[in-house]
């Protein structure tokens, strides 16, 4: 007789997040971790969408190049502040908006002009 072969059964990623996300510690992480990478990635499609350096945004808003580098990276575990992503936006020509929505699913939390940043 023949042995069976056992087959394995790999998780995908998304199910093995959704486990990881049911430990309170870990989502809260998670979250905070997301929002500074869509702020990084949305921060960067607008200043090469007009155009733009680093430091030719450093300058229009009165910070150095290297501050611009880590917005732009997420590298901080902190979300940038207020008054630096509404500067960012004033010299891209857009509008800095703080949008509290009710949705039966998750939405992007950074959108430009409507659309989500990420992806």
């Amino acid at each position: 007789m023949a042995a069976r072969k056992k087959t394995l059964r790999g998780v995908s990623f998304g199910e093995y997040l959704q486990g990881q996300l049911e430990d309170p510690e870990f989502r809260r992480v998670y979250e905070a971790r997301m929002l500074v990478a869509e702020v990084a990635m949305a921060v960067r499609q607008m200043r090469e969408a007009a155009g733009l350096t680093q430091a030719q945004l450093a300058a229009l808003i009165g910070v150095k190049q290297p501050m611009i580098a880590r917005v732009e990276r997420g590298s901080d575990r902190r979300t940038p502040r207020w008054d630096v992503l509404r500067r960012v936006g004033h010299a891209l020509g857009r509008q800095l908006v703080l949008d509290f929505v009710t949705s039966p699913r998750p939405v992007p939390l950074v959108q430009i002009d409507g659309r989500a940043a990420a992806g």
